[in-house]
């Protein structure tokens, strides 16, 4: 039997030129998900990431509080986010985003601007087909690994990982990625019946400080 341990990046740097780092808020959120994760009863074997910056400052904190090298970290940009700027056909999407009105308003733009995607009317190199195949693709050869392994990426690769394994039509992972916390848990368990969903935004860890809760 294998489990996979989905977690979901702390957040990033929204509304600073340089989105794809944590903020100091998502280094918090990282430690946090990784304390919890050295606490539980599980013996994780191996330590997967995208290719993000944002992805990997957040397994760099779970290698740490887990008393690991930072060499034991394997990449695969398969568990990379889509792109925004693209979708969005911005360079910089999220600068402007500095306060709560903003970030809703940029919500509901980029919700429009994935409809559009997954219709098939965005002018964006990945096509959704593209992006959710090498999605599944990644998360189905890591859920196949013996044992628990950890994989950090992102909301929209959790969500699309989600709505497969529980049968939701392609097109409404954005339903779950929006709701997705940053530094959640998802987790996947494989066995005889194949791969199912155990547990799916699990952010129990950060409900001692309310502050650590966001979704973007």
């Amino acid at each position: 039997m294998g489990v996979l341990v989905l977690l979901r990046h702390g957040q990033a740097s929204m509304g600073t030129a340089d989105y794809d780092k944590l903020s100091d808020l998502g280094h918090r959120q990282a430690r946090a998900a990784a304390a919890r994760l050295a606490r539980a009863d599980l013996s994780i074997g191996q330590v997967w990431s995208g290719a993000l910056a944002r992805q990997q400052e957040t397994a760099g904190a779970v290698l740490t509080e887990l008393g690991r090298p930072p060499g034991d970290l394997r990449t695969d940009d398969r568990l990379d986010e889509y792109d925004p700027a693209g979708i969005l056909g911005t360079s910089e999407p999220f600068a402007g985003a500095t306060t709560p009105g903003s970030r809703r308003a940029l919500q509901v733009t980029l919700d429009q601007a994935l409809a559009r995607w997954i219709q098939g009317g965005a002018a964006y190199p990945e096509t959704h087909a593209a992006f959710t195949t090498r999605v599944q693709a990644a998360v189905a050869e890591l859920a196949a690994l013996p044992g628990t392994t950890l994989a950090v990426t992102s909301a929209g690769v959790i969500a699309v990982a989600c709505a497969q394994v529980t049968g939701l039509p392609a097109d409404r992972w954005p339903a779950l990625a929006r709701v997705a916390v940053n530094a959640s848990l998802t987790k996947l368990i494989t066995g005889s019946t194949g791969t199912n969903l155990l547990t799916f935004n699990d952010h129990a860890h950060l409900e001692g400080d309310r502050s650590l809760i966001t979704y973007r």
